[in-house]
């Protein structure tokens, strides 16, 4: 995957993490712009139209969208190290409202469900989120994504 490809995907991850639960917090919107501009992940991206692009494509395609992405994630070949920064910029936006969703829980383990990285990779890596982590409710075993998506 180019390097390009993966800021791609990393940052449409990001975004459909921060509206997945049907609503976008300021917090949650802060800390992406954080991660755009204080990360090397996201190095020469231009985020802005990506942004809208995004979050246009889920309110029309709602959850068919998360699928596809889930689908894009599980062919893209990420090495481990790409891996763990989708997972890490993933748990970034997860808490950067301090309101964790159900929804939120299940994309990121539907995400976690389509990489190779081991549970006890994530978690030796992410001690911290080791709460989120644990897949309480077996959404890693659902084979797409399935709540709606309604997007203010």
């Amino acid at each position: 995957m180019k390097p390009i490809e993966f800021q791609e995907l990393l940052f449409q991850s990001a975004v459909y993490m921060m509206a997945i639960d049907g609503v976008i917090h300021e917090h949650e919107e802060k800390e992406l712009l954080n991660i755009v501009r204080k990360t090397p992940y996201f190095f020469d991206f231009e985020f802005d139209d990506h942004l809208n692009n995004n979050l246009l494509h889920l309110r029309k395609e709602g959850k068919v969208a998360i699928n596809n992405l889930l689908d894009l994630i599980s062919n893209s070949g990420l090495n481990e190290k790409k891996e763990l920064i989708l997972i890490e910029v993933l748990l970034k936006i997860i808490e950067a409202d301090e309101d964790i969703n159900s929804d939120e829980l299940k994309f990121l383990h539907l995400v976690k469900s389509r990489i190779n990285s081991t549970e006890e990779t994530l978690i030796s890596k992410f001690p911290k989120q080791i709460e989120y982590l644990f897949d309480f409710n077996n959404f890693g075993k659902l084979v797409t994504f399935d709540s709606d998506i309604k997007l203010q």
